[in-house]
């Protein structure tokens, strides 16, 4: 698990939009089951779940910083506006406008 989170950390594959769990565990030289299983009993999530969760941080980070959307969207990792959309939700508890919305509204000294 060090190894994957220094390659997550690192060279930040997770914002590649053709990443699997077949590629990721290549990355790191081990069988895909394995890994699965291993990101499971860390996590508790799924692989899918852990990569987007990283990718949704790095979405808030660019709308944060004045990318658009669909910008953060792209540069993320998603292929889909319907899957970011529902996985910013699940994640931040609103959609990406609200949610910046909601971070401009908190003062600054908070």
């Amino acid at each position: 698990m060090p190894r994957l989170e220094r390659l997550l950390a690192d060279e930040r594959v997770h914002l590649d939009p053709d990443l699997t769990l077949s590629r990721l565990a290549r990355r790191l030289g081990v069988p895909a089951k394995a890994l699965s299983a291993a990101i499971n009993r860390t996590y508790g999530e799924s692989v899918s779940r852990v990569v987007n969760a990283r990718r949704i941080g790095h979405a808030a980070r660019l709308i944060e910083n004045g990318a658009s959307v669909t910008t953060a969207m792209l540069e993320s990792g998603f292929n889909t506006k319907s899957n970011f959309n529902r996985e910013f939700l699940r994640l931040k508890g609103a959609s990406p406008t609200q949610w910046l919305a909601a971070r401009r509204a908190v003062p600054a000294d908070r």
